[in-house]
């Protein structure tokens, strides 16, 4: 009977288990054995969950070891908590053997999930089910971080093969843990290393930037107070992929430049031998050029000549980006217009569509072109809905028609501070700059006492040539 309880027990508890992993519709049986072997895997199942729960992890070494060699198929957990177990155990171990040890066991958790991935997978519930660059990405971490005699080709090699294949589903904490390896790899030998740290910059940023974008994609809510202020609330979904890869974008970043790998006269050293090569190559003249760019050295005359031989082969986008950054350095500006507007014809991705025709904006802003300025404003939201930049740019221009000849003749302060907000909802990137200009056209309001003098409350209508908006006072 004893025996018959302990089974009935671990089965129950087994049973529980499997309902949270969404286990039904398989065979239980193919999973843990038959006969002495299912109860001895049931057995030792209960006895590392309970010592796992107590966090006695060396306690659950043991039992949990005989499920991981004997089941390997039981449940998706048993890797979740080997490689929780044995990061901790590593963590708080002083004794470098047993570092050592633990190092070997959580290597080996990464690579049987691999191995049986697959079949994993079968049963696994959404959240629980793996890729193999997913788990890769994880190991590669790991085998950086955790190894006591770290072997940071393998782990490079580990890290590249893992983000390569999971792409914009790469964790952020991943991306800044490649970021940092790179980096080191960098400083340990600057010209071996210096192509292949720049280029994984650009591929971390560029999957944090194309994550960041969808977050500016979700709508925002606002809450106004009484007293015409307004607080922007994120949606849930983009507050998750901020916090989540706003860090890793800024960190990466920060070493980035504190490196000085990006210092133009290195790009050049190391391009421009390759740009002459490769003259007639339009794909690889075309890297170069979104290097140069990406790095502010597309003032350099490699760039315009990268530029040039691209645009002889092929009139692509970033030929004819190079041909308008030409321009500018002539101070040709309405050159720069036209080969900015052949760009924007000729790139599919509204992303950068919505880039250049900011850019052109700007230039005619700066040549007071303000109708001019305000279609590519127009142009560079239905592009790129997000560009928080774009809001601010109108908003100077209309604050520039407000007055204080009375209370409703600064109604364009107060649509150039709901553009500044529009703009810190859409791209919190830009709240900085958003909240300076909110402070300059604040200053242009009367104060509350006189708005209750005139008889005229926070909030009242008004129009402007740029629209409508709400009186506020300071």
């Amino acid at each position: 009977m004893k025996g018959k309880f302990v089974l009935a027990s671990a089965m129950a508890l087994f049973s529980l288990g499997a309902s949270a992993q969404s286990l039904a519709g398989t065979s239980l049986n193919d999973r843990i054995g038959h006969g002495q072997d299912s109860i001895d895997v049931l057995g030792s199942l209960s006895l590392y969950q309970d010592a796992f729960k107590r966090q006695s992890y060396v306690e659950a070494i043991e039992p949990w070891e005989f499920v991981f060699e004997k089941a390997p198929l039981s449940m998706v957990r048993i890797y979740k908590d080997g490689a929780w177990m044995f990061e901790k155990l590593f963590t708080d171990e002083t004794d470098a053997a047993k570092k050592q040890e633990y190092y070997e066991k959580l290597m080996k958790v990464y690579d049987q999930r691999l191995k049986y991935m697959d079949k994993l997978n079968e049963f696994a519930s959404k959240k629980d089910q793996s890729s193999k660059g997913g788990i890769t990405c994880r190991k590669a971490y790991d085998s950086y971080f955790f190894n006591p005699k770290p072997d940071v080709a393998t782990s490079y090699d580990l890290f590249k093969e893992g983000i390569n294949d999971t792409g914009n589903d790469t964790e952020g904490f991943v991306l800044y843990g490649f970021m940092q390896l790179s980096d080191s790899r960098y400083k340990f030998n600057n010209d071996k290393y210096r192509e292949d740290y720049i280029n994984d910059y650009l591929l971390v940023t560029d999957i944090c930037s194309r994550l960041l974008e969808q977050a500016n994609e979700y709508e925002t809510t606002t809450q106004v107070s009484e007293d015409g202020d307004t607080t922007v609330v994120l949606a849930p979904e983009a507050e998750k992929i901020i916090q989540a890869y706003q860090p890793p974008f800024d960190q990466a970043e920060a070493l980035f430049v504190a490196s000085g790998a990006a210092d133009c006269d290195a790009l050049d050293k190391i391009y421009r031998p390759k740009v002459e090569a490769n003259k007639t190559d339009n794909n690889f003249l075309q890297g170069v050029l979104k290097v140069l760019s990406s790095f502010d050295c597309d003032k350099s005359d490699l760039y315009d000549i990268a530029a040039d031989y691209s645009y002889q082969i092929n009139k692509t986008p970033q030929a004819a980006i190079g041909k308008a950054s030409k321009c500018l350095k002539a101070n040709d500006t309405n050159g720069a217009i036209k080969y900015f507007d052949e760009a924007i014809d000729l790139l599919n991705d509204n992303a950068s569509k919505g880039k250049y025709a900011y850019i052109v904006a700007a230039l005619l802003y700066k040549k007071g072109n303000t109708s001019g300025c305000l279609n590519y404003i127009s142009k560079t939201l239905q592009y790129t809905p997000g560009n928080g930049g774009a809001y601010l740019l109108k908003a100077s221009i209309v604050a520039r028609s407000g007055s204080r000849k009375d209370i409703m003749s600064t109604a364009p302060y107060c649509l150039a501070i709901d553009l500044c907000n529009k703009a810190k909802a859409v791209d919190p990137s830009c709240s900085g700059r958003a909240n300076r200009a909110i402070s300059n056209y604040s200053a242009n309001l009367y104060p509350k006492s006189e708005g209750f003098m005139a008889g005229i409350k926070p909030g009242t209508p008004a129009s402007t040539a740029y629209g409508s908006t709400t009186i506020r006072f300071r």
